[in-house]
């Protein structure tokens, strides 16, 4: 017997989408195929660094200056078989601008705490 299949699925929440699109567009295409790397990976998890504080149980792609956070979650099916999905879902993207007020992950800290990312809503 096997081990369990897994599929992983990449997902961009509509307020990730907004930061993607403000972004150069050299900086998007950098960004999407490292996010699109992830659905490769063994675990997505352990592809890219874990943030921490606010941000725990968040992970980060970079390019250049700039970064993407994402978060991991896993669905099995109900009977506990053989399939796991594991859905990675984009919460923010923008540039790293440390003590500004526009740093990427000040504004998924926020995104985070006002309810802005809404996982179901990436899903339609």
């Amino acid at each position: 017997m096997s081990g369990p299949t897994q599929r992983v699925q990449i997902v961009w929440t509509e307020t990730a989408a907004d930061c993607m699109r403000k972004l150069p567009k050299k900086v998007r295409a950098g960004l999407f195929a490292k996010a699109d790397e992830l659905a490769e990976c063994d675990d997505p998890r352990s592809f890219h660094k874990p943030l921490t504080g606010p941000l725990i149980g968040y992970y980060r792609i970079t390019y250049s200056r700039y970064r993407a956070v994402y978060t991991v979650v896993e669905d099995e099916i109900a009977n506990g078989d053989v399939l796991v999905t594991v859905k990675i879902y984009f919460v923010a993207a923008g540039k790293r601008e440390e003590h500004s007020k526009d740093d990427v992950y000040r504004l998924a800290e926020k995104f985070v705490e006002m309810g802005l990312v809404d996982m179901d809503e990436a899903d339609d």
